[in-house]
């Protein structure tokens, strides 16, 4: 079952003209998008920690004769503010206009009871997973302003949605994710930027690995099934103009 609207319509040139940010690019989910992205016409702009991880995804995408992609070395997890501005700078120079951004870069910790947690634990996740994303978008918030359509999709976990025992700092993260989502998007809604999260459900990532030993594989899509990477595109067309402030779920496999 798809949640698509009967109305999209992916083609080669759903994106084409459009320059896409997509973050965690080397990652079974980023890869998938950033593939995607590409072969609907959009110049996809690959962010993560090694040049060399991003290697094979440029390869695949080059040989395709689609838009070139770029690729960015950047260490999420090493940022600061100075470090964020100076990319967002330097893609202004390269780049200056960009019509979406995709945050797929994600973390895990450890699950456990609150009255057991690690604080430096909480501490990093937050940091990781909810401050950092902020700090980018913020970053990149001026290019992504133009006379045109722009999308940012922040993709989420269904326990920042209903707390569940033992998530801790992972799902408050997420919930803190979810709620910015909707702040940006009432703060920019006179300014012509869509913000929504995606939840892409049971995928098999060596994250929900991490969070779910043993879990079956039947149950499972993998990242690059149309259900989720078309949910990514339909929110980063134009044909999703009026979609703002929501929280989008890929639904379980029937």
């Amino acid at each position: 079952m798809s949640i698509l609207p009967s109305h999209f319509s992916l083609s080669p040139t759903t994106l084409s003209g459009k320059t896409i940010i997509v973050t965690g690019a080397s990652s079974e989910l980023g890869s998938s998008v950033c593939y995607g992205a590409a072969r609907a016409g959009a110049t996809v702009i690959m962010l993560d920690r090694k040049q060399r991880e991003l290697a094979p995804l440029y390869d695949k995408v080059s040989e395709q004769g689609w838009p070139e992609p770029m690729m960015v070395e950047f260490d999420i997890k090493r940022a600061n503010e100075e470090s964020i501005q100076r990319l967002a700078s330097a893609l202004d120079q390269q780049m200056p206009v960009l019509h979406g951004l995709v945050h797929c870069a994600m973390w895990g910790a450890p699950l456990s009871p609150i009255v057991n947690s690690n604080i430096s634990t909480w501490q990093t996740i937050l940091e990781n997973q909810l401050l950092k994303p902020m700090m980018i978008t913020r970053a990149l918030i001026p290019l992504l302003k133009h006379d045109g359509q722009s999308s940012i999709v922040f993709t989420s976990l269904d326990t920042g949605r209903i707390g569940r025992a033992y998530w801790g700092g992972v799902a408050t993260a997420f919930a803190g994710i979810e709620n910015l989502s909707e702040i940006l998007s009432a703060e920019y809604e006179d300014h012509r930027i869509r913000v929504n999260t995606l939840d892409p459900g049971k995928v098999k990532t060596q994250l929900r690995k991490q969070f779910y030993l043993g879990e079956a594989a039947h149950e499972l899509r993998n990242a690059n099934a149309p259900d989720i990477v078309n949910l990514y595109l339909y929110l980063l067309s134009d044909q999703s103009n009026d979609q703002t402030g929501q929280r989008f779920t890929v639904p379980p496999i029937s």
